[in-house]
């Protein structure tokens, strides 16, 4: 999503600023609050509020390097009070650089802020489009990614008195498995991200797998609405990303092979999408993940799994 958009007139792409492994950045934020802080609109926050500044400020000065991502995995070895002050001053002077020339539109994705998006809509304004996908896809991503869940997020007083007391949402017992723990956290996120845009009638929501269905138009429309202008760069990479041959920065072993995908052709690529998580988790692993989704309610966003 982000990457096409990022390819309209006039658009700046600041891609998962508050994500530690993506960005130094994050570690601010992570360091502090973990990686899905969570935070009331009144809450008051430094570490986080120097991440989105400068994320809504357009981002680092310098673009990606693999210079830079070397110093940046030496900065993460350095102790965290050390790192948050030096990191601090680097922000202070980013920002003052990217004052001189911030683009015309800016455009942050985050996939680690759903526990905390009113507070960033309440101090930054703006124009917000929250995305969802069949959670069982995001938990063969997670899976596949080597990315854990976070039980730990239970015992967060924000956590508890937002979304598990008032949804009734049960807890995992001590000693659930990779799998539970990873859609225990995922339904957790899915569900905050429902229920928080569900307050906010002018926030745009849209569907993965429906844009996956009809993307070009789909997307055409999107931009319409965000107030940017579609271009032939934005269509080509759309049409890129749906070949057997697109490169996926996120490859892994429990991929679908890609000589099966180019025996499908392109169309049913980007189609089959939507039961991707069938070829990445075995029938326990959707058995397990299922089960402890179906006990979230999550109405509409629940996993669909009929053929």
């Amino acid at each position: 999503m982000a990457n096409v958009l990022g390819r309209t007139k006039g658009i700046h792409n600041v891609y998962e600023p508050d994500e530690p492994a993506t960005d130094i950045l994050g570690t601010l934020s992570s360091d502090r609050l973990g990686a899905y802080p969570a935070l009331a609109p009144a809450d008051e926050s430094s570490q986080y509020s120097m991440v989105w500044d400068l994320a809504f400020a357009g981002g680092w000065p310098w673009r990606p390097s693999p210079a830079r991502r070397r110093v940046g995995r030496l900065i993460r070895k350095v102790p965290a009070p050390i790192r948050r002050r030096g990191l601090a001053g680097l922000v202070r002077v980013s920002r003052a650089s990217r004052s001189r020339s911030v683009p015309e539109h800016i455009l942050v994705k985050s996939a680690n802020c759903a526990l905390s998006l009113e507070w960033i809509e309440q101090r930054y304004q703006p124009q917000v489009v929250v995305q969802h996908r069949n959670p069982l896809n995001l938990v063969s991503s997670w899976m596949a990614l080597g990315i854990d869940g976070d039980a730990s997020l239970a015992d967060d007083p924000v956590v508890r008195e937002r979304w598990l007391s008032p949804l009734g949402i049960p807890v995992l017992t001590p000693g659930a498995s990779p799998v539970a723990n990873v859609a225990w956290t995922i339904g957790l996120l899915t569900l905050a991200l429902k229920t928080t845009a569900e307050k906010h009638p002018d926030w745009i929501v849209i569907s993965h797998d429906e844009f996956c269905q009809d993307p070009h138009a789909r997307f055409e429309a999107l931009s319409k609405d965000l107030g940017l202008t579609w271009t032939p760069a934005a269509a080509a990479y759309l049409d890129a990303s749906d070949r057997p041959t697109f490169v996926d920065r996120n490859r892994n072993p429990r991929k679908i092979p890609d000589e099966q995908l180019a025996g499908e052709g392109a169309d049913s690529l980007r189609r089959r999408q939507a039961e991707l998580y069938r070829h990445r988790l075995s029938k326990a692993e959707i058995a397990e993940a299922s089960a402890v989704l179906a006990s979230l309610p999550l109405g509409d966003w629940a996993p669909s799994t009929g053929r």
